[in-house]
């Protein structure tokens, strides 16, 4: 495991790169040296979603790793991720974008944030 790799427990199912994930423990861990692009996947399974990052930038406090999500209802987008040393921020995906389409009038949404220890 690399030493940005962290376990989060997700009590809830959510969408990550199009794709509807169930709740559950997952891995999150760099899957290029750049930490361009990062793999999501259910804990001691296989194969993860492979997510791309909006941005990068540094982490502007140490301890708690933590996903961020849009929330519609009961509904969750995975929108972000923070590790010890980074912060990422996904686009908007696609399955986001026509789900937004079918809501009518004003979209409302939460920020919904799942935190950790930074113990792998």
């Amino acid at each position: 495991m690399s030493s940005q790799a962290f376990s989060i427990e997700v009590p809830f199912e959510f969408t990550a790169n199009n794709k509807t994930l169930p709740a559950g423990t997952y891995m999150v861990n760099s899957a290029t040296d750049s930490r361009v692009m990062w793999r999501i996947q259910r804990a001691h399974q296989s194969p993860g979603a492979l997510l791309i990052a909006g941005s990068l930038s540094d982490a502007e406090e140490y301890g708690k790793v933590r996903l961020t999500f849009r929330r519609y209802g009961d509904r969750h987008f995975l929108i972000g991720f923070k590790t010890n040393l980074y912060q990422v921020k996904l686009p908007m995906s696609e399955s986001e974008k026509d789900f937004r389409r079918t809501l009518s009038g004003d979209v409302k949404n939460d920020p919904a944030i799942v935190e950790a220890d930074s113990r792998r």
